[in-house]
C-alpha cells in the first residue's frame, strides 16, 4: 500500500489491535503488520485437534472504562463469566490463593503462622521507605517470612535470577494492591472486589482469549483495512525524526517492498526496533537497546485422558524440586473451548533464557519432563497422557534487573524525538503489562494520532495504584487527596493507644480477680486460668470495640475471633521476647517483663488497629469515632 496518510501498526497483539480498532472507528486508514500467521500476540488462541488453547492463563479484569467499552463492544454476547480458583503449591501442599486463614494455619503450623504475623507487624512498624529491589519491596509489604514462603522461590524460577537483583518497580506494578491483612480479612469475610489479585470471577471470551483479537481483525477487514499476516519489518525509514517509509518482507515468499506511511504505532520488541531504524540511532542508544533482556517461555501442552483432575483455573508451582512454574487447566475455563468431556488439556509453563539447556531440548524430552513433574506434585495420578505438543515463545517477559532503567531512559530520550512514532505493549514499551494495560496503551496511542500529544504512553501502568484496582479514565489516574492533617492523625493515634492501654489494664484486673476467686474456692488453677483469661479477653474486646476503636463489623462473632487470634499471637510474641531477654541476653526478670510488655503492647495495638478493628468490614453507619 502506497499512501503517505496511512498509519502502520506493527504487531497484531492486544495493544496494536486496540489501536487499529480505535482508529478505524474514527475513519483513519491503517495497515496492521503481523509476523505470525495469526493475530493476538501472547493472547492468541490456537487450535489443536478441535481443542481451543490459550498461551497460558489470560483472564480479563479491569476497571478502566475505555478498555471495558472496547471489550464489550467487540465481544458482545461472546463472553462468559468464569469462577476463579487459583492455588499455590508449596512444601508438598496446596494453598488457596487468596490465602484462607484456617487452611494456612493447619498446613503451615502454629509456629510458622506466628512467625508470619510477627514478621509482618515488624515490617509495618519499621518500614523500609526506599526499597532497592524486589526482595526488599515484598519484605516491607508482607514481612520476611511470607516473602520466603510464597514469593521468593516462584519469582526466582520465573526470572532465573535472585530476588535481590530484580527491581522493586516490578513488584510495585504487579502486586501493589494486596496486603497481608486484606488477604486474611478476605479469607474470613469474603472479597469486596476492590483488589485485583483477589477477584473471584472474571469475564472471558467463550472461544478463548484470542477470540477478542480475531473479531477485531475481522472488523478491520470488513472496513477495508489491511491486516498483513506472515509479514515482518525489515527497516523503518525516517527523515528528520519523522517516519515516512517502512520496508516489509513476506515471510512465506521472501518478497521485500517499501510502503509509504504517515506514522507508526509499534509493539515489536523495543530492542529490535531501535536496530531497525534506517538512519542509525547513536551507538549509545543501540547499546542500550541491546542490553535490555527478555525472559523466554516454553509451553508444554498435555492432553490427559480424564476429567475433573483438579478444580483450579491455574496453579502457581512454588517448588524448587520441579522446573514447571505454572499449570493451566483449560477444562475450568469456557466449556466451548473443548471438543469433549473426557479429555483435559493442561498447559505447563517453563521459563528460561536462550542459552539455557531446556530451551534447546527436544519436544519429546519436554513432554516427558512435564508429565513426570505433574505426577511428582500430585496433579496427575493414574490418568494417561495420550498426546501433547510444545510452543516456544521468545521474549515474553521484560526483565526489570541490572541497568535496565538507565538503558530505557536513554532509548526513550532518543525515540521521543520522533514526531510520529509511538511504542505500545509489553514488547514495544518494555512494560510488564496485563491485557488491560496493553489495550489501554493502544487506545491512547490511537487518540494521539487523532489529536497529537494528548497522552504520555510511558506513564501507563506506572501509577501508584495497582493496575486493576484503579478507577482510571482515558486521561490519567490521580492519587486521592486527604483532608486530615498529619497532626490530627498523630493525636488521634495517641488517644487510641492510651484508650487501648486502659482497656487492657481493666481486662487484666478482671482476669486476675476472677482467677484468684476461682482458685480460692477450690477450682483447679488450669481451669481457673482458662475461664479468667476468656472473661478478661472478652472485657478487653468489648471496651476496645466500644470506647477505643469504635469499629463494629457486620458479624461480631467473626470480629471477636479475629481479636482473639491477634491476642494469642501477642501472647506468643510476649513469651518469645521474654525468652530472648532472659535466656539469651541475661536480663533480670523484672526488667525483661517491663520491656516485653511495652513492646508487645505496641505490637498488639498495631495488630488490632489494622486487623481486628479494620474499618473495611464495619457495619454501615456504625463507626463511632
Amino acid at each position: 500500500m502506497h499512501d503517505s496518510n496511512v498509519i502502520y501498526i506493527l504487531g497484531a497483539g492486544p495493544a496494536g489491535l486496540a489501536a487499529a480498532y480505535t482508529l478505524t472507528k474514527q475513519g483513519q486508514l491503517v495497515v496492521v503488520v503481523e509476523r505470525d500467521s495469526k493475530v493476538g500476540g501472547l493472547a492468541k488462541t490456537i487450535e489443536y485437534k478441535n481443542f481451543l488453547l490459550d498461551f497460558g492463563p489470560h483472564r480479563f479484569f479491569t476497571k478502566i472504562e475505555p478498555v471495558l467499552k472496547l471489550w464489550d463492544d467487540v465481544l458482545g454476547k461472546d463472553q462468559v463469566t468464569v469462577n476463579r480458583l487459583t492455588r499455590i503449591y508449596y512444601g508438598g501442599k496446596y494453598f488457596s490463593y487468596p490465602l484462607k486463614a484456617s487452611e494456612t494455619l493447619l498446613a503451615i503450623g502454629t509456629i510458622k503462622s506466628f512467625q508470619i504475623v510477627t514478621s509482618y507487624l515488624q515490617a509495618r512498624l519499621f518500614p523500609n521507605r526506599h526499597p532497592q529491589n524486589f526482595a526488599e519491596w515484598v519484605t516491607g509489604k508482607f514481612g520476611k517470612q511470607l516473602f520466603k514462603i510464597f514469593f521468593e522461590g516462584y519469582t526466582e524460577k520465573l526470572w532465573g535470577i535472585p530476588c535481590t537483583e530484580i527491581s522493586a518497580e516490578w513488584a510495585a506494578q504487579r502486586i501493589k494492591g494486596l496486603s497481608l491483612m486484606k488477604a486474611i480479612r478476605n479469607a474470613i469475610l469474603g472479597n469486596d472486589g476492590k483488589v485485583k489479585t483477589l477477584i473471584d470471577q472474571f469475564q472471558f471470551p467463550r472461544l478463548g482469549s484470542g477470540q477478542l483479537y480475531e473479531k477485531i481483525s475481522d472488523y478491520l477487514v470488513s472496513n477495508n483495512q489491511s491486516v498483513l499476516l506472515n509479514t515482518e519489518v525489515v527497516k523503518i525509514h525516517h527523515d528528520n525524526f519523522k517516519v515516512n517509509k517502512i520496508t516489509l518482507r513476506n515471510r512465506q515468499t521472501g518478497e521485500e517492498y517499501i510502503a509509504e506511511c504517515g506514522g507508526v504505532i509499534s509493539s515489536i520488541p523495543i530492542s529490535v526496533l531501535v536496530q531497525q531504524l534506517d538512519t542509525s540511532a547513536p551507538q549509545r542508544t543501540i547499546d542500550a537497546a541491546k542490553s535490555l533482556k527478555f525472559r523466554n517461555t516454553i509451553l508444554v501442552y498435555l492432553i490427559v485422558e480424564g476429567w475433573n483432575l483438579f478444580p483450579d483455573n491455574w496453579l502457581y508451582i512454588n517448588d524448587p524440586t520441579v522446573h514447571v512454574g505454572r499449570v493451566t487447566n483449560f477444562a475450568n475455563w469456557s466449556s466451548e473451548m473443548l471438543p469433549n468431556s473426557h479429555q483435559t488439556p493442561l498447559c505447563c509453563e517453563y521459563w528460561c533464557n536462550f542459552d539455557d539447556s531446556i530451551w534447546k531440548q527436544e519436544e519429546s524430552e519436554l513432554l516427558e519432563l512435564a508429565e513426570y513433574e505433574l505426577r511428582k506434585i500430585g496433579l496427575l495420578h493414574n490418568e494417561k497422557v495420550s498426546e501433547g505438543f510444545i510452543v516456544r515463545l521468545p521474549r515474553t517477559y521484560p526483565i526489570y534487573a541490572g541497568n535496565y532503567k538507565v538503558a530505557l531512559t536513554e532509548i526513550q530520550s532518543y525515540l521521543q524525538k520522533f514526531q510520529n512514532l509511538q511504542l505500545v505493549g509489553r514488547y514495544g514499551a518494555f512494560k510488564y503489562n496485563n491485557q488491560d494495560h496493553s489495550l489501554l496503551m493502544g487506545i491512547l496511542a490511537a487518540e494521539n494520532v487523532l489529536k497529537p500529544c494528548q497522552h504520555d504512553l510511558w506513564s501507563v501502568n506506572s501509577d501508584s495504584e495497582y493496575q486493576e484496582e484503579a478507577h482510571a479514565n482515558a486521561q490519567s489516574t490521580t492519587a486521592k487527596s486527604t483532608k486530615i492533617s498529619r497532626q490530627y492523625k498523630v493525636i488521634h493515634l495517641l488517644k487510641q493507644f492510651t484508650g487501648y492501654i486502659f482497656a487492657g489494664g481493666t481486662a487484666t484486673i478482671v482476669d486476675v480477680v476472677i482467677f484468684s476467686l476461682l482458685v480460692r474456692y477450690g477450682l483447679w488453677f488450669v481451669s481457673a486460668l482458662c475461664i479468667s483469661y476468656f472473661l478478661g479477653l472478652s472485657v478487653n474486646f468489648l471496651l476496645s470495640r466500644r470506647f477505643v476503636f469504635g469499629v463494629y463489623w457486620k458479624n461480631w462473632l467473626v470480629q471477636y475471633t479475629v481479636f482473639a487470634t491477634v491476642a494469642l499471637n501477642s501472647l506468643l510474641a510476649n513469651l518469645g521476647l521474654l525468652q530472648l531477654l532472659i535466656n539469651d541476653i541475661h536480663w533480670d526478670a523484672t526488667s525483661s517483663r517491663l520491656v516485653s510488655a511495652g513492646c508487645v503492647a505496641i505490637l498488639s495495638f498495631t495488630g488490632h488497629k489494622l486487623y481486628s478493628f479494620g474499618s473495611q468490614n464495619q457495619s454501615k453507619g456504625e463507626q463511632k469515632i
